[in-house]
């Protein structure tokens, strides 16, 4: 299946639902110190409008549309039902090109007839989904699977051989399932987004389709191949293999470029200031033109919202949402407002964009009127509004996605009041001076005592801006009666040690112990005595102790420890002491190690080990051993966490991989890449345990229980 295409389909059914998202959250975003109760908001007059949404008190800062929002999703009443798409079959396919027969089949065939649904939670988590069949024959659409099997076969002299091969093994189906998390609105502006595409084989985030579709084509390839190996004539077999291979080629380098752009979109970065919307858009269309993109983006925000996909879903989110009427926001609104946002600055970064921008504060008038008497120790004499959107997709490679975040608040143009006063008594002066918001209280105390102790305090406090504290003590006693008990206490105790990082398998029972060392338990001490009051010290020291032996991990393992949702790997665990609390260093701290965990044979580092990881075992192993290149000129992992050949995650995803040992060869942890034999026996081994782990006969089987049994251990 053309992944570019199963993308459309994805894009497609979710559409509406994400437009019913951005309904939902943003129309809803009113201030809650002027909403009315959400249940009593009615079509006409009190219908929610764009300046409810925008709407700051006067005597406010920040907006709280978060509260709002998350109050105006409990009144919804329409919490489930189903999403009508049929409307954007032509549209999308109208975009595809010369996939657009392909597109309209992946849509009316395998996705429509099994609906497309909306829940709002008891939380008002919003989840959105859809499923996808899997299909038992492909047909012969431009730049599939099956066109390249119809070509071999007319070539070849098997006409017809298209509908000679059935795929049914090849299990192509899943559920789409978008969660708007929603339910954070209560206490942050801030609303995390997964997207998660869950099969027979494991689940996977939005920017793993490639590397998944991959796996899948390779799959179907072999399927075909057995078909084109019975079919064909001997003499001509070796040909038509060769022939189909280059034409499967074709469609695996397009998922390879589609990966390579996922992967690039995740590091790129740039930042710039923008008078308005439609300056960064005429940007964009530009770089566009120069890599000679034929499409290009709208040129306003207004134009955007006017495109038919977009205007068709808006209006159905706002049907379901708002059946009544309770919501007067129209997307055309929503353009002009994002059209109105000037001075703009946008950077963007690791999968990170930020863009601020400035917008008229319509309340402006009511803002001056509120400070106008200076009794806040300044007047206004203008204002506007400040909105910042951010937008992370750096999780783009894993089911959750992301987040976005949208704040406003009100920035004031101001001038300051200025008044005097002063008070004096006999014994303290104090003198308060109120100037450019700044006050200074000085108070000078001297007190002499009968021990010979004298004190002298003086402190000076600027009560907005700036504050500092001065204390000098001297003091001196009496010689030490005879009687008086010497004590010692222990002061600080502290450890210092070398530690360093590790490589783990998620199956293993313990940590290594050798990754720490040069363990040092450090006691500081002093001894002294108590008399009036005054604890006298006479000796300070510290004992020194080396507890390496002694140090253990708690009740921590690597198979504890491990996440399948942690896509970075990388977890830090306490060293601990004989009595299995964690140790603590100078500054408090527990003393940790760094460790990565991973899945047996996970190549691509996306926490499960398949046929994509043994695709680029192979890969690996073809391009080291029959074109002279090193293991350190070749990338083995296709993983968005590997950026150089020698990369530490380079060197883990090689750990993870290096299934495959002769028994006479033993291989630590700690070796390198340049050390490990990763060949074909390794994917053959990775095939070996994926296929069981597929299977309903394995499932009560733990992954080290399969691997035992790959490996013959």
């Amino acid at each position: 299946m053309k992944n570019s295409l199963f993308k459309r389909a994805i894009a497609t059914a979710a559409a509406v639902p994400l437009a019913l998202t951005q309904c939902l959250t943003y129309a809803s975003a009113v201030s809650t110190d002027t909403i009315k109760a959400p249940a009593a908001v009615q079509a006409g007059s009190d219908a929610l409008t764009l300046n409810d949404l925008l709407y700051i008190p006067a005597d406010k800062t920040v907006s709280k549309w978060n509260v709002t929002a998350s109050n105006s999703l409990a009144a919804v009443q329409n919490r489930t039902g189903d999403l009508d798409i049929t409307p954007y079959v032509e549209d999308i396919a109208g975009k595809a090109g010369a996939y657009s027969d392909a597109v309209k089949v992946i849509l009316t065939k395998y996705i429509i007839p099994n609906g497309v649904t909306y829940e709002i939670t008891g939380s008002n988590d919003i989840i959105l989904k859809g499923k996808v069949t899997s299909p038992k024959q492909y047909d012969a659409y431009k730049g599939t699977p099956g066109e390249a099997l119809k070509n071999v076969g007319d070539k070849y002299g098997v006409p017809g051989l298209i509908n000679q091969v059935t795929f049914e093994d090849v299990d192509v189906s899943g559920e789409i399932t978008v969660t708007i998390k929603a339910s954070k609105l209560d206490t942050s502006t801030t609303v995390p987004v997964s997207v998660e595409f869950k099969t027979a084989d494991g689940s996977y985030g939005i920017g793993q389709l490639p590397d998944w579709a991959k796996g899948k084509v390779l799959e179907i390839q072999a399927v075909a191949e057995k078909t084109i190996k019975e079919k064909v004539a001997a003499d001509k077999v070796d040909a038509a293999i060769a022939d189909y291979e280059a034409q499967m080629k074709k469609i695996t380098d397009k998922l390879d470029k589609a990966n390579a752009k996922i992967d690039s979109a995740l590091n790129y970065s740039q930042s710039g200031d923008y008078a308005n919307v439609a300056a960064i858009i005429a940007e964009a269309n530009a770089k566009l033109a120069e890599k000679n993109f034929k499409k290009q983006i709208p040129a306003t925000a207004s134009d955007i919202a006017a495109n038919d996909i977009v205007a068709k879903a808006y209006d159905q989110a706002l049907k379901i949402a708002a059946p009544n009427g309770e919501i007067a926001i129209t997307a055309a609104e929503l353009g002009t407002f994002a059209d109105s946002i000037k001075d703009i600055t946008a950077s963007l970064a690791g999968g990170v964009g930020t863009g601020t921008g400035t917008f008229d504060d319509a309340e402006k008038a009511d803002v001056i009127a509120y400070y106008a008497d200076g009794s806040k120790g300044f007047t206004v004499t203008d204002s506007y509004k400040k909105i910042t959107a951010t937008v992370d997709y750096s999780g783009i490679k894993t089911v959750d996605a992301g987040s976005v975040d949208v704040q406003i608040e009100r920035v004031l143009v101001t001038e300051t009041t200025t008044t005097t006063q002063t008070t004096t008594t006999s014994s303290t002066t104090t003198t308060t001076t109120t100037s450019d918001t700044t006050s200074t209280t000085t108070d000078t105390t001297t007190t002499s005592t009968d021990t010979t102790s004298t004190s002298t305090e003086t402190t000076t406090t600027s009560t907005d801006t700036t504050s500092t504290s001065t204390e000098t003590t001297t003091t001196s006693t009496t010689s030490m009666p005879a009687d008086v008990t010497v004590t010692t206490s222990v002061v600080k105790s502290y450890v210092t040690a070398d530690t360093d990082y590790a490589f783990y398998l998620n199956t293993e029972e313990e940590f290594d112990k050798a990754q720490v060392s040069n363990v040092i338990l450090h006691t500081s001490y002093v001894e002294g005595y108590t008399i009036d009051g005054q604890t006298i010290i006479t000796k300070e020291g510290e004992e020194i102790k080396d507890i390496t032996a002694d140090i253990n991990f708690g009740s921590a393992t690597p198979s504890n420890t491990y996440k399948e949702d942690n896509d970075t790997f990388k977890y830090t665990v306490p060293v601990c002491g004989t009595d299995g609390q964690p140790l603590t260093d100078n500054d408090g701290k527990n003393v940790t190690v760094t460790v990565y965990i991973g899945v047996k044979g996970d190549t691509n580092l996306d926490s499960a080990a398949d046929a994509v990881d043994a695709s680029q075992v192979l890969a690996f192993y073809a391009k080291t051993s029959t074109q002279g290149r090193g293991v350190y000129d070749v990338i083995l992992s296709e993983s968005k966490l590997v950026n150089a050949p020698d990369s530490l995650y380079e060197e883990f995803a090689a750990f993870l991989s290096d299934v495959h040992h002769d028994a006479s060869v033993t291989v630590g942890r700690d070796a390198k890449k340049d050390s490990r034999s990763i060949t074909a026996n390794d994917a053959s081994n990775i095939l070996a345990y994926y296929s069981k782990r597929s299977a309903d006969t394995y499932k009560d089987k733990t992954d080290k229980e399969i691997w035992d049994e790959v490996l013959s251990k």
